[in-house]
């Protein structure tokens, strides 16, 4: 028994990667759906990524609570089987020639629903099953799986849309959801009974918040993200339909493009830290940082013709090689400088504010290709882009040379009420 976690693991491991797998088609059938099937225009795209991550912005603070409070193996089969649910009834509507615009936004929404629940409840199960001193090779089969997915997700996704058609591509990623349930319901090992938190619900929430915009360190990697992810969310939501109809390249071309740029991502993972140890911490965040926001500069560049594919694979590789590489740090002192009581809390409150700036993106960036065409959205995005490393530049964490030089910060309150003269 004492080696049963490994099958319990493998099940769950086998499961997400097909739904790693799926959920990478699907970032590229569900758009080229709307532009190919329904004709959709830039302020359409807009509003179908604004609900796609409306969820995240609504529910995921309460989510979080409540994921707390409950049972995460069945979250984790409910939130698949619904995602499984939302996704396979497009190419149903499809076939049957009843696929609207209206119906695939509140499609793209009930599985953004479900995946709020999922991805909560997926990051804090698996200490539920995995042994203390073995989690580190657990995450890393799945950080591998994820590599593998980004990778292989967008040339596979490219391809099955040439063949089958955009809205059945998408079958790929409901068939994937169903496996993912299918590998946690087959798990052995039961958790533990939940503790919950006495403390107000309203408390525990504000206290995460607190502490982010209390530490200087939370403040400038959250600034960063919360813009980033604004820019290149103008960049993404109108980048498939300048991609097609600006630049007459293929589904399968612009999968593979993307498939490039999950190359460098995997690249600057796996060299940022020999690059931090050389340069220091600091000088690698806002390095990386630059070279990821200089890149879709070359976007907006591209014309139809031979030189356009090119163009897209260097812009999609620097700017994976720069962005993870910075977000491996990121994630690293966020995790080094929060106290482990406040992990949760502040992850929650992190995200909520990063992750909020996306629908924000996916309008704006439908308004300004209405407004401005698709190449003028494009130049607005991509220099948008340029301005969000100035939160690192400017910050105390570009003079930090290692990781043993941040501690984790006391709250707020905590360092008001210490004496100036105690150490």
């Amino acid at each position: 028994m004492a080696e049963g976690w490994r099958r319990d693991f493998n099940f769950v491991w086998a499961g997400e990667t097909a739904s790693l797998v799926g959920t990478q088609v699907y970032q590229l059938a569900m758009p080229l759906t709307a532009v190919l099937t329904l004709d959709a225009s830039p302020a359409q795209l807009g509003l179908l990524g604004a609900l796609t991550f409306a969820p995240y912005v609504i529910l995921g603070l309460p989510a979080g609570l409540l994921v707390d409070r409950w049972q995460r193996r069945g979250v984790l089969i409910l939130s698949s089987l619904g995602q499984a649910l939302s996704i396979g009834a497009i190419p149903l509507l499809a076939a049957l020639d009843l696929l609207t615009f209206g119906r695939l936004l509140a499609l793209a929404c009930a599985a953004g629903t479900a995946r709020v629940f999922f991805t909560i409840a997926y990051r804090s199960y698996l200490p539920a099953i995995v042994p203390p001193e073995h989690l580190t090779g657990a995450n890393s089969r799945l950080t591998a799986s994820e590599s593998v997915a980004e990778i292989g997700g967008p040339g596979l996704g490219g391809a099955l849309v040439q063949l089958v058609g955009a809205p059945f591509a998408l079958l790929v990623d409901a068939v994937s959801y169903l496996a993912s349930a299918l590998g946690v319901s087959a798990v052995r090992k039961r958790e533990k009974p939940v503790r919950v938190d006495p403390a107000p619900l309203r408390s525990q929430v504000s206290e995460g918040f607190r502490f982010t915009f209390s530490s200087s360190y939370l403040r400038a990697t959250l600034g960063e993200a919360a813009s980033y992810n604004l820019c290149w969310q103008i960049v993404l939501t109108i980048l498939t339909l300048f991609a097609v109809k600006e630049l007459d390249m293929s589904p399968g071309t612009l999968g593979l493009m993307l498939s490039v740029g999950a190359v460098g991502a995997l690249l600057g993972a796996a060299f940022t830290d020999r690059l931090a140890h050389r340069v220091g911490l600091g000088r690698t965040l806002v390095i990386a940082a630059v070279i990821g926001d200089l890149a879709p500069l070359l976007l907006p560049v591209a014309h139809r013709g031979t030189w356009a594919a090119p163009l897209f694979a260097a812009a999609f590789f620097v700017q994976g090689f720069g962005i993870t590489a910075c977000n491996v740090h990121t994630m690293t002192i966020r995790q080094t400088v929060t106290p482990e009581r406040l992990l949760g809390r502040t992850n929650a409150a992190y995200l909520f504010v990063a992750l909020g700036m996306k629908p924000v993106g996916s309008l704006l960036g439908g308004w300004l290709g209405t407004r401005l065409g698709l190449r003028g959205a494009l130049v607005v995005g991509a220099v948008g882009l340029l301005s969000t490393s100035l939160f690192l530049v400017l910050s105390p964490l570009r003079k930090v040379r290692t990781l043993d030089s941040l501690r984790p910060e006391p709250p707020e309150e905590a360092r008001a009420a210490t004496p100036a003269g105690t150490p």
